[in-house]
């Protein structure tokens, strides 16, 4: 895939997940709160829950295309992706709500796209870098990790602040 390829590919993913993302954080309550919907997608207002918004739509719109684009980078892209979008959220969440001492609606959403939009750059721009195959080979058990994690957190929560219910 050409660089300019990629970057239609890379936005088209980053818009997929905001658009998804947004519209998922009300799948659980229009669901009826059914247990299967809410594995995966958000039934609280916890952080964690809210980092969901971000993980399934990016694994689903990257892994899917997996399939598809073949490229270099494209384990470590994955990878990057998932992980900067989550990581940002709690990152800049509770920066700025330690600095405030309060949430606000409007940052929260701010904070959801400006995550999102990170980890798509961030992976572009690894896709289009010159090869890293042991980053590449490194990225694989990332992702599962990632999978994992939300698997796991999300059906047994520790007792963490991340994921306590505000």
């Amino acid at each position: 895939m050409t660089k300019k390829g990629s970057a239609v590919f890379f936005t088209v993913g980053a818009l997929f997940t905001l658009i998804s993302g947004s519209v998922g954080h009300f799948f659980y309550e229009w669901s009826g709160e059914s247990p299967i919907v809410g594995i995966f997608f958000p039934v609280n207002e916890s952080v964690w829950e809210h980092m969901k918004l971000t993980l399934l739509p990016t694994a689903l719109y990257l892994g899917v295309a997996a399939f598809m684009v073949r490229g270099k980078n494209y384990a470590l892209s994955f990878f990057l992706a998932l992980f900067i979008s989550a990581a940002l959220i709690p990152l800049l969440f509770y920066s700025y709500t330690g600095i405030t001492g309060r949430s606000i609606l409007a940052v929260d959403i701010a904070v959801f796209f400006f995550s999102v939009l990170a980890g798509y750059a961030a992976a572009f721009v690894a896709y289009n870098s010159s090869p890293r195959p042991i980053l590449n080979e490194l990225a694989i058990p990332g992702i599962i990790a990632i999978a994992v994690c939300f698997f796991a957190f999300t059906a047994f929560p520790p007792d963490f602040i991340l994921f306590r219910e505000p």
